[in-house]
């Protein structure tokens, strides 16, 4: 989020609710139901060789983040910052997180 605070429960309960079902993260949504993050990690897919990762209007901009935007496209793989679908993310040909 842009505001920034002491208070982590939001990223606690979901750690917690990741952990009981046997995973590492949760994937966090926006009130719109769009993927912003994990609850401790930017997210990334890749879709038809196209990087793909959610706009920060809902996530922490990380510096991790922003190294792999500006070293892909020196690799030549194309880019996009945009609001991305949970369904997208389940279909993505690749997902990994910074």
């Amino acid at each position: 989020s842009k505001i920034h605070h002491n208070n982590m429960i939001n990223n606690i309960l979901p750690k917690i609710q990741a952990n009981l079902a046997g995973c590492e993260d949760a994937i966090m949504l926006d009130v719109e139901g769009y993927v912003t993050e994990t609850n401790a990690t930017n997210i990334f897919m890749v879709d038809d060789g196209i990087l793909i990762t959610p706009h920060p209007d809902h996530c922490l901009p990380g510096i991790t983040r922003a190294t792999v935007l500006i070293l892909a496209p020196e690799a030549n793989i194309p880019t996009e910052v945009r609001r991305v679908s949970l369904a997208e993310f389940h279909a993505a040909d690749e997902v990994f997180t910074t």
